[in-house]
């Protein structure tokens, strides 16, 4: 395991001398054990093999970041890890090749890194440290084992699926997905941080069940950085939904039986400073995209649907690969408007 400025120099002369996409990354973090997750493994292979980088013991990770936003790599299902690496370093590879969407494109039903390890090399990955605090020092032997397993097989396996898509002809696909995914990435991360509370099922709140919602959030995050703990360990995000509906529809909202008295004692007070908000301070609801429709709007989206549909089931892939629900609308709602923000080969497929 590299843990010193000097091997992580090696480590970046090694690195820099292969072929743009011979190189693969993985990442691990704590945020199953920590109120605010850090980045603490960095698994990577390479035609010579397998390398664990320890951020956590190296002060300046500069030589890495540098390498990395020159670098073609591959990882599998990415997203998580790219937010990852923008929050504790800003930065992300030049390229990301997803063996997950590569997957994906070529009709995989299960997809996930095991299940294609087992398909292609009839090997089953062990799961024991999935759940594990990968921010624990030192580092148990298994841990290290299990790190490096994730991505020796990596290589092998996207030279299978590359040779397959191209087969296929869907190599052009790929790349195009790759692309796109990887600028996705980027703006979600713009995105993020601005109204963290506004969680999954937040938009079927009024802006009295959004006020609500907000006082639980920060009560809840409060809670979660006083033991340094996931705020999924105070309570679900369900729990905050269906309190925050209860105090929406002005019924009230109790704390579960189990929670510890203190806790539930600052759950009632954030509930009585969100009594006292004036209307003027609830928050604003977001602007949904509406599509104008007209009489024959619902036509033409089930037409597009069914026309989607036909398409998926003929070369074996999930429908919503060539275009989403919303996609389709949008396409029935303003045809060139909505096809120009397709990738071109879904454009292509369609019309």
């Amino acid at each position: 395991m590299i843990t010193d400025s000097e091997a992580l120099f090696r480590w970046k002369l090694r690195a820099a001398a292969q072929p743009q996409g011979r190189t693969v990354l993985d990442l691990e973090a704590d945020s199953l054990h920590r109120h605010r997750e850090k980045l603490c493994l960095i698994q990577y292979a390479d035609a010579e093999g397998v390398v664990i980088i320890d951020p956590l013991a190296i002060e300046d990770m500069k030589l890495f970041t540098l390498w990395l936003q020159e670098a073609d790599v591959w990882m599998h299902g990415a997203d998580y890890d790219m937010s990852l690496l923008q929050t504790a370093y800003g930065v992300l590879p030049h390229m990301i090749l997803d063996t997950q969407i590569a997957a994906r494109l070529l009709g995989f039903q299960q997809f996930g890194l095991a299940a294609l390890v087992e398909h292609y090399y009839g090997i089953v990955l062990s799961k024991k440290n999935q759940r594990a605090n990968w921010g624990l020092r030192p580092m148990p032997d298994d841990m290290k084992e299990y790190a490096q397993g994730d991505v020796k097989f990596m290589l092998g396996m996207a030279d299978k699926l590359v040779a397959e898509l191209k087969q296929l002809g869907r190599y052009e696909w790929f790349l195009e997905s790759c692309a796109c995914n990887l600028e996705h990435g980027r703006e979600r991360h713009a995105s993020t941080g601005q109204e963290p509370w506004r969680i999954k099922g937040s938009g079927k709140l009024n802006r009295r069940g959004l006020a609500a919602l907000r006082a639980l959030w920060l009560w809840r995050d409060k809670e979660a950085a006083s033991i340094d703990r996931p705020a999924f360990m105070v309570c679900s995000n369900d729990e905050l939904i269906r309190w925050s509906t209860a105090l929406q529809e002005f019924r009230p909202a109790f704390p579960h039986h189990s929670m510890h008295h203190h806790r539930a004692a600052r759950f009632r007070k954030a509930v009585d400073h969100f009594q006292l908000l004036d209307e003027e301070e609830y928050p604003h609801l977001l602007k949904r995209t509406h599509h104008e429709s007209d009489a024959h709007f619902d036509s033409r989206v089930e037409k597009w649907a069914a026309r989607r549909n036909a398409i998926a089931e003929s070369l074996a892939l999930e429908p919503s690969l060539i275009a989403t629900r919303s996609q389709i609308e949008s396409i029935a709602a303003h045809e060139d408007k909505g096809l120009a923000q397709l990738m071109s080969w879904q454009r292509s497929l369609l019309t």
